[in-house]
């Protein structure tokens, strides 16, 4: 949600703090014949500044010079307001498409994939022209500081004449444009996680724990006392049980076990008489 409002916001602001700049400079010139000129240098975006040309009186009569400022800073300045541009429209299709075509965003996984690569691809350009456009108003700043300007005009340079800065251009709105643009690379870098996540793909690189040797020993002790709890129902019962008295022969019986070979006794009497069965087990 706060991709959805704050990225149109903060690539307009981007926009509008850079492409709509218009800077001033103000000089007056006083020659030494009392004689005075207003000297006017308007320059904007993007900041070809050696197409701005102005008029400065010589002092020697109505003789006057035509200077031009110098530096072209237009490539790095359109560069950052092309990736502002881009990203607005990016973002106002992305807000579109969550709210009203949701089934087809999600549809076989494309739409999260492609949103991510995207999310990428913005937040490395929003870096790069935030750098480069950080570093051509630096450039723009040293080209367009007074006491240059007053260095190139002639009139200035002689010290008979006087010249005076009446207004400086205010760069509070390219300074912020610098920040927006960084202020845009952080939100953009922030939102590739969640669109990451939008994907699935980081659920299907999850894999399941592999079992230590003590969970080993622990699950097979479990296994194997399961066993033999069950197992020995059966024999606890077959070992315990009350033996078997036959009141007709007047024999007695030991319950028989499968632990051993059993053998057989016979008490010593009559071959008709018959005695107790005993049933020993050898192990």
């Amino acid at each position: 949600m706060c991709m959805v409002i704050f990225a149109p916001l903060f690539a307009v602001l981007a926009f509008a703090t850079c492409g709509g700049y218009t800077g001033q400079i103000l000089v007056k010139v006083q020659c030494a014949d009392k004689t005075h000129n207003n000297i006017s240098i308007i320059f904007n975006y993007p900041f070809r500044l050696q197409q701005v040309h102005f008029s400065a009186p010589l002092c020697e009569g109505p003789k006057k010079e035509t200077l031009f400022l110098e530096g072209d800073y237009a490539s790095c300045s359109q560069f950052f307001v092309t990736v502002s541009v881009l990203a607005f429209l990016y973002s106002l299709l992305a807000t579109i498409v969550y709210f009203f075509y949701q089934n087809k965003y999600r549809e076989k996984n494309r739409g999260p994939v492609i949103d991510f690569l995207v999310t990428i691809a913005f937040s490395s350009l929003w870096l790069g022209s935030s750098i480069t456009w950080a570093k051509t108003l630096s450039g723009v700043k040293t080209a367009t500081n007074v006491h240059q300007i007053l260095l190139l005009m002639s009139a200035c340079r002689a010290q008979e004449n006087l010249c005076q800065v009446l207004q400086e251009p205010i760069w509070t709105n390219l300074n912020m444009s610098v920040a927006f643009g960084f202020l845009n690379f952080f939100l953009w870098a922030g939102n590739i996680w969640f669109a990451y996540k939008e994907t699935g793909l980081h659920k299907s690189t999850q894999r399941y724990p592999s079992r230590t040797p003590s969970e080993k020993r622990g699950s097979f002790r479990q296994y194997s006392q399961t066993s033999c709890d069950q197992s020995g129902t059966g024999f606890g019962q077959r070992l315990y049980n009350q033996g078997s008295f036959d009141l007709s022969s007047g024999g007695f019986s030991l319950p028989q076990t499968n632990l051993g070979q059993p053998m057989l006794y016979r008490q010593v009497g009559s071959p008709t008489s018959r005695g107790p069965l005993i049933f020993v087990n050898e192990i």
